[in-house]
């Protein structure tokens, strides 16, 4: 007869359950269910099988639980001429489920806003909630929706609020203890802020300019610039790129009628953001004197100059370079800020290579200057050098023996 008086499984799962006799004359066994009805099929959701040879008896398999299922179940047989039976009580638990709980949130700024946490099982789970891992008490701050709700109030919203919240959910009773959680990353809607304090920026008549503009701003912010009360479009003198809450209007100058006023507005539907920054006409960095001061096997130290202008210094230098031959489309670069070691790595082994540098100030860069030629070294393999160790130590050693030799 089945051993246990209660059997405790969550939907979904399978078991099954034996039920034999130990009688010498067992006329019969049989199962029956919570509504008084014998099981009788051998296949199917629910069914019988006869028990293995050794415990002469009938098990009763149940694949994917219902909670319809619930309910006590009885196996009865005749046992040396004795209507016996037994019983066990089937709990169907219902695993904790967090339906279509979003794990991206947003609350609105300046508003008691709600966090939902939709959650189902049975037992019914206890909900807790936590935010950048520590839990949350309910006060002023933060309340419950209601008694029968696990939904999460936040009271007077800021920036500060957004962050990683999670919604814990945990089911207790005699028969099991299960625990989940889930965690949500919060944004909060607000209108645009200033990421930076830009206002200014320089370049000279047939030079470029990057303006830009960076906020912060959720939902992400649209961009607008203008200039003397008109609006730019993409032109060949001015492009737009706008990403991730920044806006970055390229120029080219192509005359000073192109310096002034430039005025940035950022908007999304919880309000407008406006700047004006000043393009003002600079100076066009002097052209740089680079040399190569040490060669190395795979890198190329240099030695780089340019006169000063003193009002808009020199600020760093970008280097060209690229293998001989080669065009310089295909050329790489890097930038250095002025008084850095200036060196160019991981360059292949006795090649000669070209180079070339531009200076920078805060108008932009100056012209490249004359291109320098200079080779790598080789590099000397350490079977040469052994080799020619042991001709050494071979001479060196005969030296010796002609030495002894001439004194005896």
């Amino acid at each position: 007869m089945p051993s246990a008086q209660q059997r405790s499984v969550f939907e979904g799962e399978s078991l099954f359950v034996s039920c034999s006799s130990q009688g010498k004359n067992v006329q019969r066994i049989l199962w029956t269910g919570p509504e008084g009805n014998q099981i009788t099929d051998y296949k199917g959701r629910i069914h019988v099988e006869e028990g293995a040879a050794a415990h002469n008896g009938v098990d009763l398999i149940f694949d994917n639980i219902l909670r319809r299922d619930r309910g006590n179940y009885t196996c009865s047989a005749n046992v040396d001429g004795k209507e016996v039976s037994k019983s066990f009580e089937l709990f169907v638990d219902k695993e904790i489920d967090f339906l279509d709980t979003p794990t991206i949130q947003y609350l609105e700024e300046g508003f008691d806003s709600e966090l939902i946490c939709d959650i189902t099982g049975d037992p019914e789970p206890t909900v807790t909630w936590s935010f950048e891992g520590k839990k949350i008490s309910y006060g002023d701050k933060y309340a419950k929706v209601s008694d029968t709700s696990n939904n999460l109030i936040v009271s007077n919203v800021t920036l500060k609020d957004a962050g990683a919240y999670a919604c814990k959910a945990v089911q207790v009773s005699p028969r099991i203890t299960e625990m989940k959680d889930l965690s949500i990353d919060v944004k909060v809607h607000h209108k645009p802020l200033w990421n930076d304090d830009k206002t200014k920026a320089y370049s000279y008549v047939d030079g470029s300019v990057n303006l830009t503009c960076e906020v912060k701003a959720e939902p992400e912010a649209n961009f607008t610039w203008t200039k003397d009360n008109g609006v730019i479009y993409p032109s060949d003198s001015a492009q737009i790129f706008n990403d991730n809450n920044t806006s970055i209007l390229q120029l080219k100058v192509n005359d000073s009628r192109m310096f002034g006023d430039y005025l940035c507005i950022a908007q999304n539907k919880l309000g407008t953001l406006e700047r004006v920054i000043i393009l003002q006409q600079g100076e066009k960095p002097a052209v740089p004197t680079a040399k190569v001061t040490v060669e190395g096997v795979d890198r190329l130290e240099l030695s780089i100059d340019a006169k000063n202008h003193p009002e808009m210094p020199i600020v760093g230098y970008r280097v060209q370079y690229k293998e001989a031959g080669e065009d310089w489309s295909r050329a790489q670069s890097t930038y250095f800020k002025k008084a850095s070691i200036y060196v160019l790595e991981n360059l292949k082994n006795d090649t000669p290579y070209v180079l070339r540098a531009a200076s920078k100030n805060a108008a932009g860069f100056s012209d490249y200057s004359v291109e320098v030629t200079k080779r790598t070294e080789k590099i000397i393999s350490s079977a040469s050098t052994s080799a020619s160790f042991s001709i050494s130590s071979c001479v060196a050693l005969l030296l010796f023996l002609l030495v002894s030799a001439s004194l005896l």
